[in-house]
């Protein structure tokens, strides 16, 4: 009786592991498809080509200097890209908590942009992105303007990440 449940046990980890292996190799199989490119040396020489146009307000300076910095890893190339931005804050507006003491406001800033060539003029890539931030509601109005100055310099750190991870992508599309 003892011997029997003793097979009985080795049989079933047996199975188990079998159908460990076989699900392991479904896996490598479906991931055999999968192409992963990187950003390469290519793809790099293109944004460093790319010339970002100044934006006229102080959310603007941020944005061009942080996407810049992403752009130009390395240093700067001769331009053959021109890129337009423009900056717009869409909303802000007051959300009210039920329930609690204080309420909060949410801030959307949109940035259109635009890809051009230098030479033709012609345009390679336009496109739009948006982001929110919510800010919390203080009693005094110096606060209040310094967590909406922050808001926006924050928004405008992550709309120049955005935008340089879609231009990344349009050229990693154009090399494949």
């Amino acid at each position: 009786m003892w011997l029997f449940s003793q097979n009985d046990q080795n049989i079933c980890w047996c199975v188990i592991r079998l159908i460990g292996i076989a699900s392991f190799g479904f896996v490598l199989a479906a991931c055999g498809e999968m192409s992963i490119n990187q950003l390469g040396q290519d793809n790099q020489d293109s944004l460093k080509k790319i010339i970002v146009a100044d934006v006229k307000s102080r959310e603007g300076q941020i944005y061009t200097r942080e996407l810049r910095k992403k752009l130009h890893i390395g240093g700067k190339s001769s331009g053959a890209y021109l890129l337009n931005s423009e900056i717009k804050t869409a909303s802000l507006a007051t959300i009210s908590v039920q329930g609690a003491a204080s309420s909060l406001k949410k801030m959307s800033m949109t940035t259109t942009f635009e890809l051009n060539d230098v030479e033709t003029g012609e345009t390679l890539y336009a496109d739009t992105v948006s982001g929110d931030a919510t800010l919390g509601s203080v009693s005094s109005l110096y606060g209040q303007e310094e967590s909406e100055s922050h808001a926006r310099e924050r928004l405008a750190i992550l709309l120049a990440q955005r935008v340089g991870r879609r231009l990344q992508l349009y050229f990693l599309e154009q090399s494949q």
